[in-house]
């Protein structure tokens, strides 16, 4: 099986299955227009999407049960590939994030980086485009709109 082209951030994964999402057309509009199969999610991303879509509070925006977002994972899920790192993997992003002196959830975009460059991805599509380059500059990042731009005008 030939790498996947681009590896969905949880935020895009998220904007795709959230309707009231500002993101959601543009999002969803990477696995209806474009070849969604081409796409991987990384295992912790589906836990991180469905922490995002199910919380509960005054700051929830989304408030998904538990049997809606599971759901949605499952769809998306079904038209994506699945990759991810292995345990010790992931422990040695956490070691490596907390010896530069970093703290706090970019951990997450660190650890969504390493299953790209782990897999062979070239690209992350992502909102956070900012933090994704800063930690990857070595990897393709891009949002949706211009991930689907490229594509489409077969300068990819």
């Amino acid at each position: 099986m030939t790498a996947a082209a681009a590896l969905l951030d949880s935020n895009v994964a998220i904007a795709i299955l959230a309707e009231a999402h500002e993101h959601h057309a543009a999002s969803l509009a990477l696995i209806t227009e474009g070849d969604a199969a081409a796409f991987a999610i990384s295992a912790h991303s589906y836990a991180e999407t469905y922490a995002t879509l199910t919380r509960r509070g005054d700051r929830a925006p989304f408030r998904f049960s538990a049997d809606e977002a599971w759901a949605a994972l499952e769809s998306l899920r079904a038209v994506t590939r699945l990759v991810g790192l292995t345990a010790s993997q992931t422990f040695d992003v956490v070691r490596v994030f907390a010896s530069a002196d970093r703290v706090g959830p970019r951990l997450y975009d660190a650890l969504i980086g390493q299953v790209a460059i782990a897999h062979d991805i070239p690209c992350i599509v992502t909102w956070n485009t900012r933090h994704m380059r800063a930690l990857f500059p070595s990897v393709d990042v891009l949002t949706p709109h211009a991930f689907l731009t490229r594509t489409q005008s077969g300068s990819w």
